[in-house]
């Protein structure tokens, strides 16, 4: 099949969630031998939109169509941003191309699949309840014409997909997404000794609570005082730093501040952890719980979004609410658990549900399948 999948930013250039999703399915649907494209904005610093500015280059198999993205001044305010303004880009390169299937991960990059009458996937990004949908009348407007009109519309969890059906009145497929377990070795080592807690998220978005997870963290050091907590994320960590030294001067000494990382050095922190942690809110899925796992490390969540979904009691914990306290004993728990000799297989075992060869691939793949063949996707399609 011809493929196109359609977002204004690309790994590694940006190292959200988003865009590792959008990496990993590109490789994976090259290496089956699907004709993919991915339509994404051109690097900063890039001097216009001419033809002979655009850059195409292939990468391990997959073509990338770059355009310029534009958006803010004036139209700021009403929530006209680069990527409200992305899908215009786009139409004449989907126009150009004709796939057999549009996969988008923004509305209006949707909305230019159903105008040049191609079968169209939208996937939501985020956690879509209604206290997450964009509070402009703009792009709120957009959300919702993609959401209703898009061929078929997939979120990343089944949680996911209940907050759409209650905020848009829309079912959506659940198709999330995977990790590579060749990518992430495991240690199948029981974690013991002094305990190192990893957060892996931006330190500059607030749903990620990297705040909550130093906040839980210090309670902690009451049980366990030589533990670390290392914060592995892109931003300025002088919030989550502000939270430690607020909690004194032992929880500041015992924060370890890594940087982002690159994809290269990834598995080795989680392999070295005893627990990752992800207080988020409003999360849709987690990909670092599964990454975690992937590498035989036991994770922490918060219950809220998709996250319950992918943790277990014998992988980890759930936290029984959004505090300190609740945190700090989910970390307890998941410590003990890292010490069983038995817990990194079960946590491998557990992050194969998600493994793009085997499973979260061949989802894609069906539904693209349906897709083309213009017949309508059953809701959820057995996905689930």
């Amino acid at each position: 099949m011809r493929i196109a999948l359609v977002h204004p930013y690309s790994f590694p250039e940006v190292l959200r969630g988003a865009e590792r999703y959008l990496d990993d399915l590109s490789r994976y649907l090259a290496g089956q031998g699907h004709k993919v494209t991915i339509i994404t904005g051109a690097p900063r610093g890039s001097a216009d939109n001419t033809e002979t500015a655009r850059r195409s280059d292939a990468r391990d198999g997959v073509m990338v169509e770059r355009r310029r993205r534009f958006g803010g001044g004036p139209a700021g305010r009403f929530g006209v941003t680069e990527v409200e303004t992305f899908g215009a880009s786009v139409l004449g390169v989907l126009a150009r191309l004709r796939p057999d299937v549009v996969h988008a991960l923004t509305p209006t990059t949707a909305l230019a699949g159903v105008l040049v009458r191609r079968p169209t996937l939208y996937t939501v990004l985020g956690h879509p309840d209604s206290s997450q949908l964009p509070p402009q009348a703009v792009p709120r407007h957009a959300f919702s014409l993609a959401v209703r009109h898009a061929t078929a519309t997939a979120t990343f969890s089944r949680a996911s997909a209940d907050a759409l059906a209650e905020s848009i009145g829309r079912r959506a497929i659940v198709l999330p997404p995977g990790v590579h377990l060749d990518r992430f070795p495991a240690n199948l080592e029981p974690r013991t000794g002094p305990p190192t807690i990893l957060f892996s998220a931006t330190l500059v978005d607030d749903r990620k609570r990297v705040e909550l997870a130093v906040a839980g963290f210090a309670r902690l050091l009451e049980i366990h005082p030589h533990a670390r907590l290392a914060l592995s994320g892109q931003g300025d960590p002088a919030k989550a730093l502000a939270t430690a030294t607020a909690c004194g001067d032992h929880v500041a000494a015992a924060l370890d501040v890594l940087g982002p990382g690159g994809p290269e050095e990834m598995p080795a922190r989680y392999r070295a952890a005893t627990v990752t942690v992800l207080p988020a809110q409003h999360e849709a899925f987690g990909i670092v719980l599964i990454e975690s796992l992937a590498s035989g490390t036991p994770a922490v969540c918060t219950p809220e979004g998709g996250m319950p979904e992918l943790v277990g009691d014998t992988v980890g914990c759930i936290a029984e609410s959004a505090t300190a306290e609740a945190l700090e004993q989910a970390l307890c728990r998941a410590i003990d658990l890292a010490a069983d000799p038995t817990t990194p297989a079960r946590c491998v075992e557990r992050a194969a549900r998600w493994d793009w060869e085997r499973v979260v691939g061949p989802k894609h793949e069906s539904v693209y399948e349906v897709l083309a063949a213009g017949r309508l996707l059953r809701e959820n399609a057995g996905l689930r």
